[in-house]
């Protein structure tokens, strides 16, 4: 069996894709597929796909979907077909740097069954939500909190964890899901742990499809808020590493991070 399987959704960014699946490749050491989950696009995406299936061979497994329904459903199309002991996904502006996914394995193979996901440190552009943080090469790398709770964004899960947890809840469209997840994990009675080690560069492309998703990205930010009765964005969140659940009403295990 594959050891990992990467979920990629795309939609015209074609000039993206090409460092995108030759940086995940080369990087990750273990045995994976990449499932390259493209939402209709009009670019030059499909020639990319194509010459890339020259030097990937079996380890490029590419669905196009006949109209774009957001990243989360092509996600979650990406994980159903995907043949992986681990699964994780990542942004078409994403890439993992050296043996980040193969480290992030072992901490998973070393853990119990109480544990969900490992969090894979990334580059983020803000300052707020911060629960750890970590320096490699002069840069930072952070995982961040939910109003108090700790979530994992490209985290690296065993396959039987995402299909307890339903996979991403398709009432999000663009974003939202990653936290959301997390929440159904804790709520689930398994715990996030950090990835020591596990390092991610996002660069959070700001481009004409991002622009036009920002009202999307709005609305499920709202419904992520409503959802699991979040605190009002301005009231005063604070992350506990000895408590790294502290939402009313989810079940916390405070030896995880």
């Amino acid at each position: 069996m594959v050891e990992l399987s990467i979920v990629l959704p795309t939609c015209n960014r074609a000039s993206l894709l090409t460092n995108a699946l030759s940086v995940i490749d080369r990087n990750t050491q273990c045995s994976h597929e990449i499932i390259v989950v493209d939402g209709a696009s009009t670019d030059n995406t499909q020639n990319v796909l194509a010459d890339a299936k020259q030097w990937l061979g079996d380890r490029l497994t590419v669905i196009r979907e006949p109209r774009r329904q957001g990243f989360v459903r092509a996600a979650n199309q990406g994980f159903k077909a995907a043949t992986g002991r681990n699964l994780t996904w990542l942004n078409d502006d994403a890439r993992p740097l050296p043996s980040a996914f193969d480290l992030a394995i072992s901490h998973l193979d070393s853990q119990g069954p109480s544990v969900g996901f490992v969090a894979m440190f990334h580059r983020w552009h803000s300052m707020r939500n911060i629960a750890y943080e970590a320096q490699h090469n002069f840069d930072s790398y952070r995982l961040c909190h939910v109003r108090g709770t700790l979530y994992a964004n490209f985290p690296v899960g065993r396959r039987e964890t995402f299909e307890k947890l339903g996979y991403f809840d398709e009432r999000f469209f663009v974003c939202a899901a990653d936290p959301d997840l997390s929440l159904k994990a804790w709520n689930a009675g398994l715990s996030i742990v950090p990835g020591c080690g596990c390092f991610i560069d996002h660069d959070e492309i700001d481009d004409a499809r991002r622009s036009a998703d920002s009202a999307a990205g709005m609305e499920d930010n709202a419904r992520l808020f409503a959802k699991w009765h979040l605190p009002d964005k301005s009231a005063t969140s604070n992350f506990d590493p000895k408590r790294p659940c502290t939402l009313k009403g989810l079940r916390a295990r405070s030896e995880a991070a």
